[in-house]
């Protein structure tokens, strides 16, 4: 059985502890709204058996992305390890190239990415990042409706037996998203 430990290295500039706010969850990852912070909770799973959650977002100078790959994962050792992210939304352009550039230079490391919705999808770079992640061996997901329960269960600081009730149009969004981002890394063009 592996050994959970609920924290990592995190920036703590914007994380006054590790789990978030029920309400942020909900504002942030509703795959119908675009709000102006981008969350990344994330799992770091070592190959020794341990597993390391928290989360971070962006800030006024760094995307969520940047700021977990300078902050969050800067020293830690070079053992293997798979990272999930779950993120308010996908990447955009830059910060897939970013990601990238992290990936080559860490090899033992393995990235999946699971957004509640797309970023920008329009934008031919951010549709080009994730085509060239895919291409790369990064996993990239639109977030399914047992990703948010487990999300809900583990990142939130919610009451204990306080459930999230997700609006009626959710499903549709989720897989609008879904539908959308099978187009963007088939190369097709955009459905919406």
């Amino acid at each position: 059985m592996a050994a959970v430990t609920d924290r990592g290295p995190a920036p703590r500039q914007n994380n006054q502890g590790w789990e978030i706010q029920p309400n942020d969850f909900i504002r942030n990852y509703l795959p119908d709204q675009h709000p102006n912070v981008v969350y990344l909770l994330y799992e770091i799973r070592w190959s020794r058996g341990t597993i390391w959650r928290n989360w971070c977002s962006n800030n006024s100078t760094q995307h969520a992305e940047v700021n977990f790959l300078e902050n969050c994962f800067k020293a830690l050792p070079r053992a293997s390890c798979s990272i999930t992210w779950f993120l308010s939304t996908t990447p955009c352009g830059r910060c897939s190239r970013r990601i990238l550039e992290f990936l080559r230079a860490h090899p033992n490391v393995t990235l999946e990415i699971r957004a509640a919705k797309l970023f920008k999808h329009l934008d031919m770079r951010n549709r080009q990042g994730l085509r060239n992640l895919a291409m790369h061996g990064v996993i990239i997901r639109i977030m399914n409706l047992a990703d948010y329960s487990y999300c809900w269960k583990t990142f939130v600081a919610r009451q204990s037996g306080e459930d999230v009730c997700w609006p009626q149009r959710f499903a549709s969004y989720v897989f609008l998203n879904w539908i959308e981002l099978h187009h963007i890394l088939s190369g097709l063009p955009p459905l919406l």
